[in-house]
C-alpha cells in the first residue's frame, strides 16, 4: 500500500514510527516513502518538510554499515544537514530546493539499483537570507518574541492526538529513565541510542501532526544525542541536565494538549517558552561542533542519585518498551475495564448466593455436583484474571521517584545512592496513582531532612555518600513499600516536645517510639528549623497519612538515632477486594479490614474502667486504651452488654489505638466492596463501604481510621 501524497502516523512506511531496522528491504521502503514526498513537495509550501527530513535520516541510518552503499550514505548524511537549515529556517521550499530534491531522489535511486560511485550531487541548497545554521545561536532579540505558539486543529485531528499523546508519554518515560542510566553509565552505547530513537520517533510523530515548536524542540535535542553517538562528545552532567529539561518543556506541551483534546481546558493557542532552552542546546551542539566541548569532568563514585541497582534491567525494560510490538499490547478505555469488573462482582456475589441452594439441590448426584464444583472454579479464576487486569507493576511510580531523588540531590548539592528493588511488584492501578504523592513527600522528607550534607556525614563516620533504598514486595496478602535512608534518623524527643507544645499529648503521656514518631503525621506539625521551598511547613507527611487511609493502609516507623530510619507503607492489593474480618453486633454484620486489626480478645472486668467517670478504657499488658462500645455508637441493640460477655478488637490508625466491643466474631472473607451514595457516607462518616455477604445479607465496611479519631458521639439514629 503507498503512503500516497501524505505519509501515515505510526505507518511502517513513513518511516515515522520505527526502530531502526538493518534491512535491505526496508531501505527500499524508506526510498520509496521518501519518493512520494518529494514529488509532493512544492515551492512557496512547506508542507512534507519533516517526512523528508526524517526518511533521509532514517535511510542514512539504515545503510550506515553497508560497505556498497557507502557513498549513498555519504549523500544522505549531507543531504540531512542541509534539510534541517531548510527546517530551521522557517520558510517554505522555493524553487532551488525543490529541483536540489528531485536530483538527490534520482541519484539515490540510481545509486540504489547499482551500487557503487554516487553521482556528483548539485552544490548545496541555496537558503532563504532568514536561515541560520542549526548549530548557530537564536538571534539576539528578545526570546518571548520568538516564540510559536501551537494551535490544535481538534476537530479533524483529535483521535489522532489522543494517540500521539498516549505514545509519546511513553516515549518521555523511556527518555527519562534512559537518560539517568546514562547520567550513571555514559558509555552504554544501547541506552544512548534508544533515548536517540525515543527523542527521533517524539519528533517524527509531532511533525507529521505539525505540532511545530514540538517537533523543534525534540529535533534540536535528538541533534545533540546524534553528536554523542557518532562519539563526538561524552555525556556528562550539563547534557544530563539540558537534556531532562527538555523533556519537562515535552512533557508540558503533551499535557496542555491533552487539557484541549479532553475538553477541560479552552481551545486557545499553546505558548510555552523554547526559544531559550533551544539556544542553549545550540550553543552546546556548536562547541561540540566545534571541538570546543569541555571533556566530561572525571565521574564521582556515584552521580547524584542515580539509580544504583538494576541498570541492566531499567535499560531491558526500557528497550522492551521501546520496541513493544502492537499484538502484545491492546489499550482499553478504564470505563470498559471498570464495567468488566463490576459485573463479575456481582456474578461472584450472585454464586455465592445460589451456591448454597445448588449444595442442597445436588441429593446426592455426583454428576450434578462435579458441575457445580467446576462451576466454583471457573467463577474463582475469573474473579482472579479479571481483578488482574487492574494490576500494574510500581515500577513506573518508582522511575518516577528516582528522577525526584536526583533533582533534590542536584539542587542541594547531596551524593546518594537512590536504590530501588522490587519493581516489578504489581498494584491495583488506583493505588497506584493514590501512593504517587505520599511517595513524593516521603522522598523530599528523606532527602531534606534524613540524609545530612557530604560534610556532616563525614564527621559522623559515615560515607559521603547517602544510601536512600525504595522497596515492594508482598507480605501476607498485602503490598509493602518501604523507604529507608542511613541519614541522622528522627528525633525522638524533639518530635515528643513540639507535640507538647501543640496540644497532641500531655506532659506526662506514657507513648511509645512509634506513638511519638507519628506525630509527624499530623496537620502543620514540623520541626523543621528552616523553611525551604522542599519541606519544613508541615503540609507533606500529612498528605502522606490522608492518602494512607484513604487507601485502607498503615504506616510503621521506626528510626535509629544517627543511622536512619525506614517508613513501612502497608496496602491492600486492591482498592476492589478487601480481606475482612466479619464481626456480629446484636442482629447486625460488620466488616473491619484485617490489615487495621492488631489483635482480639475476650476482656475480664478487671480490664474495664472509666476515666474521670467519663471514657472507658481497656487495659491490655499495662497499656490503657480507649474503648468504644459499636452497640452504642451505632445506637442498636447488642445481645449483651457486659463487655466481659463480648470481645475486644484492637484496631489502629496511624498513633491512635482503639478497643471496639463487639457480640462475636464470625469469620475472615474476602469481600467485593460497594461504595454508598455521598448522602450515606456524609451522614455515616464510620461507613467505607458496603458488601453482600453469602447469605445474601448486607454487611456494612467500616471505617478504622473514623473509628480510631472519633469521640464518643454516637450517630444520629435517623442516620
Amino acid at each position: 500500500m503507498s503512503c500516497g501524497p501524505r505519509p501515515h502516523f505510526n505507518c511502517p512506511e513513513c518511516g515515522l514510527e520505527n526502530a531502526i531496522v538493518k534491512n535491505p528491504g526496508r531501505a527500499n521502503q524508506l526510498l520509496l516513502a521518501l519518493g512520494a514526498e518529494v514529488r509532493s513537495a512544492r515551492a512557496g509550501s512547506d508542507q512534507g518538510q519533516f517526512p523528508i527530513l526524517d526518511l533521509i535520516g532514517n535511510l542514512r541510518d539504515e545503510i550506515i554499515s553497508e560497505p556498497e552503499w557507502a557513498a549513498a550514505h555519504r549523500a544522505c548524511a549531507e543531504a540531512w544537514e542541509k534539510v534541517v537549515r531548510i527546517v530551521e529556517s522557517g520558510q517554505p521550499f522555493n524553487l532551488e530546493n525543490i529541483e536540489w530534491l528531485n536530483t538527490l531522489l534520482a541519484n539515490l535511486q540510481k545509486q540504489f539499483s547499482a551500487p557503487g560511485q554516487m553521482p556528483e550531487l548539485p552544490p548545496a541548497v541555496s537558503l532563504p537570507p532568514a536561515a541560520a545554521p542549526a548549530v548557530s545561536p537564536a538571534p539576539a532579540k528578545s526570546a518571548a518574541a520568538e516564540e510559536t505558539g501551537l494551535n490544535l486543529n481538534i476537530a479533524s485531528d483529535g483521535d489522532l492526538l489522543r494517540e500521539f499523546i498516549t505514545e509519546s508519554r511513553e516515549h518521555l518515560d523511556n527518555i527519562e529513565q534512559g537518560v539517568l542510566v546514562l547520567e550513571k553509565e555514559p558509555a552504554n552505547a544501547e541506552m544512548l541510542s534508544t533515548v536517540f530513537r525515543a527523542f527521533h520517533t517524539f519528533k517524527g510523530g509531532a511533525g507529521f501532526l505539525n505540532l511545530i515548536p514540538i517537533n523543534r524542540l525534540a529535533h534540536i535535542l535528538e541533534s545533540l544525542l546524534d553528536l554523542a553517538r557518532q562519539g563526538k562528545f561524552t555525556i556528562a552532567s550539563p547534557t544530563i541536565e539540558i537534556i531532562l529539561r527538555g523533556r519537562d518543556v515535552l512533557k508540558q506541551f503533551l499535557d496542555a494538549i491533552n487539557g484541549q483534546v479532553s475538553g477541560n481546558k479552552p481551545a486557545t493557542p499553546i505558548l510555552i517558552p523554547t526559544e531559550g532552552l533551544k539556544a542553549e542546546v545550540a550553543k552546546m551542539i556548536e562547541l561540540v561542533s566545534s571541538g570546543k566541548m569541555p571533556e566530561a569532568a572525571a565521574t564521582s563514585e556515584i552521580s547524584p542519585a542515580a539509580p544504583a541497582t538494576s541498570t541492566q534491567e531499567t535499560a531491558a525494560s526500557i528497550a522492551s518498551s521501546a520496541n513493544g510490538s502492537a499484538n502484545a499490547m491492546v489499550r482499553v478505555d478504564t470505563s470498559k475495564l471498570d464495567g468488566l469488573l463490576d459485573l463479575v462482582g456481582e456474578m461472584v456475589i450472585a454464586q455465592s448466593l445460589v451456591a448454597p441452594n445448588l449444595a442442597r439441590l445436588s441429593d446426592g448426584d455426583a454428576q450434578f455436583s462435579r458441575n457445580v464444583a467446576q462451576l466454583n472454579r471457573i467463577t474463582r479464576d475469573l474473579q482472579r484474571v479479571s481483578m488482574s487486569l487492574r494490576m500494574v507493576p510500581v515500577r513506573g511510580l518508582f522511575q518516577k521517584m528516582a528522577r525526584v531523588a536526583r533533582d533534590i540531590s542536584a539542587k542541594q548539592n547531596k551524593k546518594v545512592n537512590f536504590i530501588t528493588s522490587g519493581e516489578d511488584t504489581e498494584l491495583d492501578r488506583g493505588v497506584v496513582e493514590e501512593l504517587n504523592d505520599p511517595l513524593l513527600h516521603m522522598i523530599r522528607n528523606s532527602m531534606d531532612h534524613g540524609i545530612e550534607p557530604a560534610e556532616k556525614r563525614a564527621a559522623a563516620g559515615k560515607t559521603p555518600v547517602g544510601s536512600l533504598h525504595l522497596r515492594a514486595y508482598h507480605q501476607g496478602g498485602n503490598i509493602v513499600v518501604e523507604i529507608e535512608d542511613d541519614g541522622a534518623g528522627l528525633n525522638r524527643d524533639r518530635i515528643l516536645a513540639k507535640a507538647i507544645e501543640r496540644g497532641l499529648v500531655g506532659p506526662g503521656a506514657n507513648l511509645t517510639d512509634e506513638e511519638i514518631y507519628h506525630f509527624i503525621f499530623a496537620a502543620g506539625f514540623s520541626t523543621a528549623e528552616k523553611v525551604t521551598d522542599l519541606s519544613g511547613r508541615g503540609v507533606g507527611l500529612d498528605v502522606v497519612r490522608r492518602n494512607i487511609e484513604k487507601l485502607r493502609g498503615r504506616v510503621d516507623i521506626s528510626s535509629t538515632p544517627g543511622k536512619g530510619s525506614q517508613f513501612k507503607l502497608s496496602l491492600p492489593l486492591t482498592l476492589a477486594i478487601i480481606d475482612g474480618l466479619v464481626i456480629g453486633v446484636g442482629e447486625e454484620r460488620y466488616i473491619l479490614p484485617t490489615l487495621s486489626v492488631r489483635e482480639s480478645f475476650r476482656p475480664t472486668a478487671e480490664m474495664i474502667s472509666r476515666i474521670q467517670n467519663r471514657a472507658e478504657v481497656v487495659n491490655v499488658r499495662g497499656r490503657l486504651i480507649p474503648l468504644l462500645r459499636l452497640y452504642e455508637y451505632f445506637g442498636i441493640k447488642a445481645r449483651a452488654t457486659d463487655p466481659a460477655q463480648g470481645i475486644v478488637v484492637v484496631v489502629q490508625s496511624g498513633a491512635n489505638v482503639r478497643g471496639l466491643l463487639v457480640d462475636a466474631l464470625l469469620h475472615k472473607q474476602e469481600v467485593v466492596i460497594k461504595n454508598l451514595n455521598e448522602m450515606m457516607v456524609h451522614k455515616n462518616p464510620a461507613f467505607a463501604g458496603a458488601t453482600i455477604l453469602g447469605d445474601g445479607r448486607v454487611g456494612l465496611i467500616l471505617d478504622v481510621n473514623a473509628l480510631a479519631h472519633q469521640e464518643k458521639q454516637p450517630f444520629s439514629k435517623a442516620a
